[in-house]
């Protein structure tokens, strides 16, 4: 990565102090937001609660909110307008990602839904730093809209997916994101391309006791996670599949005639992506074949690589260094012991992050469409464990909260840059139309998926899914 820091015209102190007196003024508020959000721990797709609490602190911070989103029932989209010379003047979109799904058992207690990856914190943060920076560019004089997406079901890696099928995304000037971490860094690489697939097989069901009348759908699934173990070895070290059983009959002694997994393949782009779920498909139909059952493939949901943009991360990492990394108390160091114990909170800048992780998100889906990347702020300490409800306790104390402000001050100055410097939001568009230049955003979810969501729109060309062994 460039280490060259492009020229930022956000220098006066007149706009970097009425930032950082919006998040003051705000901040609580949106503090508390997040942690309600934190106690509602609502799961992807069913997130009424969380997404109503941002939509109203938007709402009552000058946007227009628009709820739900086309057929998605907890995704929202706010705008705020803002001036220009004349009305017809709109200026660039420039939007922000907020995120607010649970994950289970991430609770206090076993079984409990909990926010163990902070995306309380990401989507109050998101938020208030759509607010802060409309209000900041009101000030200018200058034509701007901005636009904060809710967005349902990260965790699932839906909801970013079915948002993009319905053009959410298109036409934006550049999109800020991001993410509640150990470390403070711009993540300039994403993550990794990746199909959530169900297999599903079809046998005949019989009592235990004349099993040979049987043809079991349980042993077709557990034959093609063998198949699928014995692949393992031949696919690139990248790689990552893996699966659990959701579906294996009702009782021993019956014969299961269904049964159903579901499988993460995972790769470094959707090319390598498209050509492990043809080996996987290979993999039910030989497991079908030999227990004379039938298979059949169900695409969910597909994440795509990033197209990557060294202009936004250039910027971005300039403005962290500006703004600084989280400033952590002793207090905030006392709070975070009582979660778990000797772990410390990280007070400097990384370098960016320009390797892509072995993880996916859906985020990565967006930067089809328009300029996109993300910061990631400490608001845990180093070495707690994600996913897990030690994040989520360490997600509603204090120094998580401190995190929350410095994460909206950065996106809401980057907001406010990006309309001030035109010529660095032209040469991020630049960018993105030479990266994203000759290559295809097709994915194969299945025609099915998209039907119960209400969509006609698929984002897809000619790709056969919902395959059958």
């Amino acid at each position: 990565m460039n280490k060259r820091r492009p020229t930022l015209k956000l220098k006066s102190l007149r706009q970097m102090q009425a930032i950082r007196s919006g998040v003051a003024r705000l901040g609580a508020q949106a503090c508390a937001v997040a942690d309600r959000i934190a106690e509602l721990a609502e799961p992807g797709m069913r997130e009424f609660k969380s997404s109503a609490l941002l939509e109203d602190f938007l709402a009552a911070n000058g946007f227009r909110v628009s709820r739900p989103w086309k057929n998605l029932p907890t995704a929202f989209k706010a705008v705020a307008r803002i001036g220009g010379k004349t009305s017809r003047a709109t200026g660039p979109t420039i939007a922000l990602l907020a995120e607010y799904d649970a994950l289970p058992d991430c609770g206090q207690r076993p079984g409990r839904w909990g926010h163990g990856c902070g995306h309380n914190l990401l989507g109050a943060g998101a938020a208030l730093a759509g607010v802060v920076a409309a209000q900041v560019l009101r000030r200018t004089g200058l034509a701007a809209q901005i636009v904060v997406f809710g967005c349902p079901a990260e965790e699932m890696l839906s909801g970013k997916v079915y948002m993009a099928a319905g053009r959410a995304f298109a036409g934006l000037g550049a999109v800020l994101a991001w993410h509640p971490a150990g470390e403070t860094r711009v993540n300039a690489a994403g993550g990794a391309a990746m199909d959530s697939i169900l297999l599903r097989f079809r046998g005949r069901t019989a009592h235990a006791a004349s099993a040979h009348g049987g043809r079991s759908a349980l042993d077709a699934a557990m034959l093609t996670d063998v198949a699928i173990n014995y692949l393992r070895e031949h696919v690139e070290s990248n790689v990552r599949i893996h699966g659990i059983i959701t579906e294996g009959g009702k009782a021993p002694n019956v014969v299961p005639d269904a049964a159903e997994s579901w499988y993460y393949v995972r790769g470094k782009d959707r090319k390598q992506v498209d050509e492990l779920r043809g080996r996987v498909l290979r993999c039910a139909r030989g497991a079908a074949t030999a227990t004379e059952t039938s298979a059949r493939m169900i695409v969910k949901d597909c994440v795509t690589e990033r197209i990557r943009n060294k202009t936004l991360a250039e910027m971005l990492d300039a403005l962290l260094r500006r703004w600084g990394a989280p400033r952590f108390s002793p207090a905030d160091a006392r709070a975070a012991a009582k979660v778990l114990p000797k772990k410390k909170y990280c007070t400097k800048i990384v370098a960016i992050k320009d390797d892509a992780s072995t993880a996916s998100s859906d985020e990565d889906n967006v930067s089809w469409f328009a300029p996109l990347n993300c910061v990631n702020v400490a608001c845990v300490p180093v070495g707690v464990t994600g996913h897990h409800r030690n994040w989520a306790g360490m997600c509603r104390i204090s120094g998580a909260h401190r995190g929350l402000r410095r994460a909206a001050e950065v996106l809401a100055a980057a907001a406010v840059e990006l309309v001030l410097n035109r010529p660095l939001l032209r040469k991020a568009l630049a960018e993105f139309r030479r990266n994203r230049k000759g290559r295809k955003y097709s994915l194969p979810i299945s025609p099915a998926v998209m039907r119960r969501l209400g969509s006609t729109r698929t984002p897809q060309a000619g790709r056969d899914t919902g395959e059958e062994a």
